[in-house]
């Protein structure tokens, strides 16, 4: 028989004690050697627990052998007047986080890991975030290492709650309020430029494309952000922390024994890649195929195609001499005809399109697009683009990896945002498609802030040559937040005084233009390879002839 307890009864506090017969590395028999060796706390909930009642004093790791590790002992810590009893325990594997006020006082664990300095690292936790928290839309934590080099969090966005992870910058993924209340398998895997979080298996798509490291020793609050609060409303009954990006193998074996602890029904098994079957009748052939995965063609099996969007069965008149096809679930090498997109919100949408093959980023949104002025010691014309949804993390990812980042740059910063030069701005250079057009409105209202002489499609405004601008698409990579601007110098030089917009000092709406834009974004071979294993290729929509559509601006934008 296990003994996982020994209950005290002379004394107040009780910890549970490990089973010397028992640990991660018995439970999990086929986790691989690498997994093993990277294998730094095993928060065990049935193991570790001391508690004087049932309130939690202490929480000790075990190792994979199931031995205890008290120099990763974490501590239930006060913030303020925080009573001990915001963090309890069941008795069983439960510790339960309980903070009812969205005040100043409450209750987190708090210690040290013994782990090395790395850029790669996985945190699994079993347990659940609960709703109605009363500070819900701040966000609540699970945990956090770093502090702030990994951590996981549920916050309000798009209308209902999300995953956010954290390193200095927030990044989102998807609703997970399908999961408040239930247990729940969490995983989340960095590396040095990405981040992949998961429920139950299933990936939650984080966006964006982070620089991640975990310091060496690491701090650990789990329960809540920092002494700053943002406390979890929910339990944990595991944690299982290694310092390495597990395999996706591995991932899934310590998932399915977490699941077991759970009584989630087991992952099924993904299907087996099977061969395509073609068949040809009356010259229209079918080709058929039994799994996710990506349908390459070569009509000389030397230069292969993408075949996007491709789904079984596929059918088409046969109208060349030989096709050849295959499958991949991911990609070794770079096929010809790639092309990516996302779309990002405000108001409302707007998509980019990038095309591997020759490094053009089509950029197209809403007809008149208003901008306002903004000075500061810069001379711009700006607008939001994405407040209400960041898109996949696309934009981020090309951003970053763009190899004429810092000459894009400096032009920017000398066309009129002077002081953007620090490194939390990026931008893209942009210029217009045949069909763009830019608008500058030419009378000021009676009262400032008043919106009758800047209605969009209206004789308010006059248009003004599109190619004499200076575009750009620039992004806070603190906040996420990515902006269309154009530069006030190009604007000063053909239009004297600058347009009044509604008459306040923001000039709002003094600019309009077409969202219909593009530039080249060049890639590295490896950057190339490693955008198309993590963004899914599409059908082109767009090219040098498209236009910016139809939208019908609320008052006021």
């Amino acid at each position: 028989m296990k003994i996982r307890f020994l209950s005290a009864t002379i004394a107040i506090s009780s910890i549970g004690l490990s089973d010397l017969c028992a640990g991660l590395f018995d439970d999990v028999p086929g986790l691989s050697a690498s997994a093993r060796a990277a294998l730094v706390a095993h928060y065990d909930g049935r193991a570790g627990v001391a508690t004087t009642g049932s309130v939690v004093e202490s929480w000790t790791p075990v190792d994979g052998d199931g031995v205890l590790l008290p120099g990763m002992v974490v501590l239930s810590t006060q913030r303020g007047s925080g009573a001990a009893d915001l963090i309890t325990y069941d008795g069983s594997d439960r510790l339960i986080f309980d903070d009812p006020s969205p005040a100043a006082d409450g209750r987190y664990l708090s210690g040290n890991l013994a782990n090395t300095g790395t850029s790669d690292f996985t945190v699994f936790w079993l347990g659940h975030y609960q709703d109605g928290a009363p500070f819900a839309t701040s966000g609540t934590y699970a945990y956090n290492v770093g502090l702030s080099d990994i951590s996981h969090q549920r916050d309000d966005g798009n209308g209902g709650f999300r995953v956010e992870m954290y390193n200095g910058t927030t990044y989102a993924g998807d609703d997970i309020m399908a999961y408040d209340g239930i247990d729940t398998v969490w995983s989340t895997v960095i590396t040095a430029a990405t981040h992949d979080a998961y429920a139950n298996g299933m990936n939650l798509n984080v966006g964006g494309s982070p620089a991640n490291s975990v310091a060496a020793n690491a701090d650990i609050v789990i329960g809540a952000f920092s002494s700053s609060g943002y406390d979890l409303v929910g339990e944990i009954r595991q944690m299982i922390i290694f310092e390495a990006a597990l395999r996706d193998d591995d991932r899934g074996l310590v998932e399915a024994y977490l699941g077991s602890l759970a009584g989630l029904p087991p992952q099924p098994e993904p299907t087996p890649l099977q061969s395509l079957q073609l068949t040809i009748h009356d010259g229209l052939a079918e080709l058929t195929w039994n799994a996710d995965a990506h349908l390459l063609s070569s009509s000389d099996l030397v230069e292969w195609f993408i075949e996007a969007e491709a789904t079984s069965p596929m059918s088409w008149e046969i109208d060349k001499e030989r096709e050849f096809f295959r499958l991949v679930t991911g990609f070794t090498e770079i096929p010809r005809g790639v092309v990516l997109r996302t779309r990002f919100e405000s108001d409302t949408y707007r998509e980019i399109e990038y095309h591997v093959d020759t490094g053009e980023l089509f950029f197209l949104g809403e007809q008149a697009h208003g901008l306002d002025f903004y000075g500061s010691g810069n001379n711009l014309w700006w607008c939001g683009l994405n407040s209400a949804s960041q898109g996949s993390g696309l934009l981020e990812f090309l951003m970053d990896r763009n190899e004429d980042a810092a000459a894009m740059k400096a032009i920017a910063v000398a066309s009129g945002w002077t002081t953007y030069a620090s490194p939390t701005y990026s931008f893209l250079t942009l210029e217009p498609l045949s069909s763009q057009k830019t608008y500058i409105n030419h009378t000021a209202p009676a009262s400032p802030g008043q919106t009758d002489t800047t209605e969009a499609y209206t004789g308010d405004y006059d248009e003004i040559a599109s190619s004499r601008m200076f575009f750009v698409l620039y992004r806070n990579t603190s906040s996420g937040a990515a902006y269309l601007g154009l530069g006030g110098p190009s604007l000063d030089a053909i239009a004297s005084p600058q347009p009044p917009g509604d008459g306040s000092s923001n000039r709002d709406n003094g600019v309009r233009m077409d969202i219909a834009l593009k530039t080249a974004i060049p890639l590295s071979e490896e950057d190339k390879l490693e955008l198309i294993n993590r963004f899914l290729p599409v059908r082109p929509l767009y090219e040098d002839a498209s236009s910016a559509y139809f939208y019908r601006h609320p008052p006021g934008l």
